[in-house]
């Protein structure tokens, strides 16, 4: 009796280990997360319009910045310029709007709390007169989808794509601890049309528009392993 409680008791172990083999990453994704709005001039759909978005950072919750930042001392803002609208297509039937980016760049910066300019919407210098972190330009073909589910008049959505980083104080921090510098993900999160009054934007501005800057960051991948080289952890 003994022995057969070992044995199921090794058995339970090595299916454990399997799954956590086949399906957990060391590390999961690192962040900057930035909540804010975006402005298109001339106006929103329509293509050829530049799309312009300012944003302020949120301290993370669960998910950890790719570098070390002092939210206590400092105010982080994101601006990003130059995205022109290449296509816009609007679907009647469906309700949705599609539109494909061309260009831009990003760019976070870093000011002082103390002594800085705290971002105002009013005033967009305020969100690009510190010191700038990091600068990326976004790829061609950035995505955004949005919808009008309930036929209210009102679409929302998300953005994706990527950009490289290329640029700002922290260029090298990146480089030090290994992260590549292309392909960052690059999305737009809660992006949304104004609805008085659950959904309001500043004066000047057409869209609510989250925006994180992602790197699923995983210095320890999964290797393979043969079911006889997992046995032998258990004996």
């Amino acid at each position: 009796m003994k022995r057969m409680q070992l044995n199921r008791s090794r058995m339970i172990g090595m299916t454990l280990a399997l799954a956590l083999c086949a399906a957990v990453p060391a590390l999961g994704q690192v962040e900057f997360t930035f909540e804010g709005y975006a402005a298109y001039a001339p106006g929103t759909d329509q293509a050829g319009a530049t799309m312009t978005v300012y944003g302020i950072a949120n301290p993370p919750v669960s998910v950890p910045t790719p570098i070390p930042v002092d939210f206590a001392s400092n105010q982080y803002t994101v601006a990003v310029t130059g995205m022109v609208v290449d296509t816009y297509v609007f679907n009647g039937v469906a309700q949705t709007k599609n539109y494909v980016f061309a260009g831009g760049t990003l760019r976070i910066y870093e000011d002082a709390i103390g002594g800085g300019t705290a971002g105002n919407y009013a005033a967009p210098a305020t969100f690009t007169d510190g010191t700038l972190l990091l600068q990326a330009a976004v790829d061609d073909g950035w995505t955004m989808d949005l919808n009008d589910p309930f036929g209210f008049g009102q679409f929302s959505g998300a953005g994706i794509g990527t950009c490289d980083m290329n640029g700002g104080s922290e260029l090298g921090t990146l480089q030090a601890m290994d992260y590549p510098l292309n392909d960052w993900t690059f999305a737009g999160t809660g992006i949304a049309e104004p609805w008085f009054p659950f959904f309001t934007v500043p004066a000047g501005y057409h869209h609510l528009f989250g925006v994180k800057v992602i790197f699923p960051y995983d210095p320890t991948p999964n290797e393979d392993a043969a079911w006889g080289d997992v046995k032998n952890l258990y004996r």
